[in-house]
């Protein structure tokens, strides 16, 4: 294809403002088709990685010892009977693509050994529980919230409404309580008591805030879990009620590849086309229902990747290391701030201090002018606020949520311009709508 071709991602990337790497992208596109000749997965021996062999292009190994650092504080606490595997997933996966991630999100894969289902859903749940609360006997991370079973019916959580199988979310307190207490809509209370809530539907996820000392900065960091069990008669079944197919995560420990193959040999046949409908509706959210079309760009990337949309997917692939992306993890870093700054989070003020510099670094690289000069001031009645008065102060939560929402609106621009600058990716985010992206 030559560069001068109206279709050519490249020069559409060019035309739009973006630093594109010609050559590497065309790399890319050429060692992406190659994979299915080499087969799925692929192990580095000189990380010690391992993952889905096209994710593997966008893993970058320089930030491999910082995502290490972080893997004690998240992975599930060890027992006996119980394997795992973990990953890095997400943007965190995609380091050499997206130079600025919102924040650290790991998978893990666990599996129990047990006699019956019930008896690894209770040791599932018991060891989620256990890694819960580990948070409040450990220096520098904050247990945020856990995912775990769906609610039967609709039901008001906190005042929020929340449909029957929206999943339950679990505040620490209610970790700690070992129960949740809902109003249901037609009257009355629910209590729904962790021992007994089911694994299946939903999602299985723990958050956090993690001060890293070395790197001077909080992170939100979470962990996805996907279960399975296996009897003594050594079948292998899922607890939650799939077995999700290696696609974007990268494993960062060689010894868990053997189980990690066993466990692959129940993914359904039809995992990558449910990957590829999960991804068109995350997507179409954020184009069409919410538009966010920063998250809608990294969905659009993943989609594309595997639906064989690879120019659309290597022009995606350029928007993420322009500096403006860089304001993609100002929310993140400022919710990040936020809760370390509660005096029970037990991170320590100049940490929180050192965050809102980095943000300054961020908004000070890629604004200018009045933009720029407001965004500053605002960040400077910040820092006063956690210095002076901490979050409690009347113009902390203004101000925040103020830096958030207009750092969030630029990067929303930047990202949406770029998206529809590019005939073929403009069409997709059309197609979304009317359900007639290419399969």
């Amino acid at each position: 294809m030559a560069l001068d071709e109206t279709d050519d991602p490249m020069v559409a990337a060019h035309r739009a403002g973006i630093e594109a790497d010609t050559d590497e992208a065309r790399r890319w596109m050429l060692a992406v088709a190659r994979s299915e000749e080499l087969g799925p997965t692929e192990a580095q021996t000189s990380t010690g990685v391992f993952g889905d062999r096209v994710a593997l292009l966008d893993f970058d190994p320089d930030d491999l010892a910082r995502l290490r650092r972080l893997v004690p504080h998240v992975r599930l606490v060890a027992r006996p009977g119980v394997e795992s595997a973990i990953a890095i997933s997400g943007s965190s996966a995609q380091g050499r693509v997206q130079l600025f991630p919102g924040d650290a999100d790991f998978f893990e894969r666990v599996h129990v050994h047990a006699k019956t289902a019930d008896d690894a859903r209770r040791v599932l749940r018991e060891s989620m529980r256990a890694t819960a609360l580990r948070a409040f006997d450990e220096p520098d991370i904050v247990l945020v919230e856990v995912n775990l079973g769906v609610y039967p019916e609709a039901v008001l959580e906190r005042g929020r409404a929340r449909s029957g199988g929206d999943p339950i979310t679990w505040t620490p307190d209610d970790v700690v309580a070992g129960r949740i207490l809902v109003e249901r809509h037609r009257g009355g209370s629910l209590t729904i008591a962790w021992d007994d809530t089911d694994v299946a539907g939903g999602w299985l996820y723990l958050g956090w805030i993690v001060a890293d000392r070395k790197e001077g900065r909080i992170a939100l960091a979470s962990v996805m879990l996907d279960p399975t069990w296996e009897d003594s008669e050594g079948t292998i079944r899922s607890l939650d009620g799939t077995v999700d197919p290696l696609a974007q995560e990268i494993y960062l420990e060689p010894d868990a590849l053997a189980l990690v193959e066993r466990v692959d040999d129940l993914v359904a046949l039809d995992a990558r086309d449910t990957y590829r409908e999960a991804m068109r509706g995350e997507a179409y959210h954020y184009t069409h229902e919410e538009p966010n079309f920063a998250k809608a760009a990294k969905r659009l990337y993943n989609l594309c990747r595997v639906a064989d949309e690879l120019e659309a997917a290597a022009y995606v692939r350029e928007l993420f290391d322009e500096p403006t992306a860089r304001l993609y993890q100002v929310p993140g870093l400022l919710e990040a701030a936020d809760l370390a700054l509660d005096p029970e989070s037990g991170i320590d003020r100049e940490t929180v201090l050192r965050q809102l510099d980095i943000v300054s670094t961020a908004i000070a690289d890629v604004t200018e002018g009045a933009e720029e000069a407001n965004l500053l001031a605002q960040l400077e009645r910040l820092r006063d606020s956690a210095l002076e008065e901490g979050r409690d102060g009347a113009s902390w939560g203004d101000v925040l949520a103020d830096v958030r929402t207009r750092s969030a609106a630029i990067v929303n621009e930047f990202f949406r311009t770029r998206l529809l600058a590019y005939d073929r990716v403009r069409e997709l985010i059309e197609e979304l709508a009317t359900g007639e992206t290419a399969s």
